[in-house]
């Protein structure tokens, strides 16, 4: 990842990590929504739908050992100019 993703990445990681007290699926299942809310503001939820397929997609990939599979290349799919704010 780029070192502006990895840094964001890490601060949420760690906040994420020091809420204790919600399990962890609950913490997942607030990520998400702050992904899908988030992320359908600014790029509408139908592209938001295909980067969590995608996000899945490679993380069985990486999961079954292929060493093709990257989460840098989720983004490499995408045309920023073709993202309207919705």
């Amino acid at each position: 990842m780029s070192g502006d993703l990895d840094s964001f990445y890490r601060r949420v990681s760690e906040v994420t990590q020091e809420n204790t007290s919600l399990s962890p699926s609950s913490r997942s299942v607030v990520l998400f929504r702050v992904a899908i809310e988030s992320g359908a503001a600014e790029i509408g939820l139908p592209k938001v739908m295909h980067l969590m397929s995608r996000l899945t997609t490679v993380t069985m990939g990486i999961m079954a050992g292929d060493s093709d599979s990257s989460y840098e290349d989720i983004l490499e799919d995408l045309d920023p100019s073709d993202m309207s704010r919705h």
